[in-house]
């Protein structure tokens, strides 16, 4: 398999003189296909799609102007109604 892709400059001089440099990248594609299993491994599909879906909804609050401290402010005054003893 071949793979190309651009390598920033700064980073390209930095490692214009290492000579098994494409050993090391292909150990470190390795590595990280290895921790990518064991990830896919750990969650669930479901997991993954609920944590997705929060994700792009937390975006979508952020793009409309959503002031998360104002909201946590909120919701622990709600919680302090709530919970507080009668």
């Amino acid at each position: 398999m071949s793979i190309t892709f651009d390598i920033p400059p700064d980073i390209a001089a930095g490692v214009a003189g290492i000579a098994d440099l494409d050993l090391r990248v292909a150990l470190f594609l390795k590595h990280e296909a290895q921790m990518e299993s064991l990830r896919r491994q750990r969650h669930s599909p479901q997991a993954r799609t609920i944590v997705a879906d929060a994700i792009r909804q937390a975006e979508a609050d952020q793009a409309a102007g959503l002031d998360w401290d104002a909201s946590f402010a909120e919701l622990r005054r709600l919680h302090a109604t709530i919970a507080a003893p009668e």
